[in-house]
């Protein structure tokens, strides 16, 4: 049987959208430990966005597990179909000028490398929080580390997971050091020079 050839269509008048949303589109890819500040910076961020004017999506990595991923388990085939899937949601959004913030642990520089391929190098910013362990177990709201320790969770980074921290993020954020408002400062601040047109 012969395979069906899809071809895809010029229908993305990006420079229309562009000119609509007067923003230039990125991925913000949030990486780091479970309850390293992730999705507080995220929300943070978006705000702090929209405010100024700016049209922003944010995928979060528990929300696309309630629907888009929710038949994947924490196997490393699986996280990386995880990422892959999520990656191609954020692709679509940039392709529509969308200023586009995503938080997953994403624990291997292979599968950040992954995503990065998917989403292209120029418009892929890399966001590392910065946590120690000590300190994500203390704030951890879910006890997924409690039941990490006692076998109830698996698979999760930093306790029968490893984490990879990004060798060369775009930027690093000290969450344990530095306040929700100064990291999300400090973020909003070296992102504006890469949206404003």
């Amino acid at each position: 049987m012969d395979q069906l050839q899809h071809t895809l269509h010029n229908y993305r008048i990006t420079d229309l959208k562009r000119d609509f949303l007067k923003q230039r589109p990125v991925a913000v890819w949030i990486t780091g430990l479970p309850a390293s500040g992730k999705s507080t910076l995220a929300s943070n961020l978006e705000k702090a966005l929209l405010e100024r004017g700016f049209f922003t999506q944010w995928l979060d990595g528990d929300y696309l597990r309630n629907g888009l991923t929710k038949d994947l388990s924490f196997t490393d085939d699986d996280q990386e179909e995880n990422v892959r899937r999520s990656a191609e949601v954020a692709k679509l959004f940039l392709e529509s000028n969308i200023i586009t913030i995503c938080t997953f642990i994403s624990a291997s520089e292979r599968l950040r490398t992954l995503a990065r391929d998917i989403i292209g190098t120029s418009q892929f910013l890399e966001v590392y929080a910065n946590c120690p362990l000590e300190v994500c177990v203390q704030r951890d709201d879910k006890n997924m580390y409690g039941r990490a320790l006692h076998g109830g969770v698996t698979n999760l980074s930093g306790v029968n997971f490893p984490y990879e921290p990004p060798r060369f993020p775009w930027l690093q954020l000290y969450t344990s050091y530095h306040s929700v408002d100064d990291c999300t400062n400090q973020l909003l601040e070296a992102l504006l020079p890469r949206i404003k047109i």
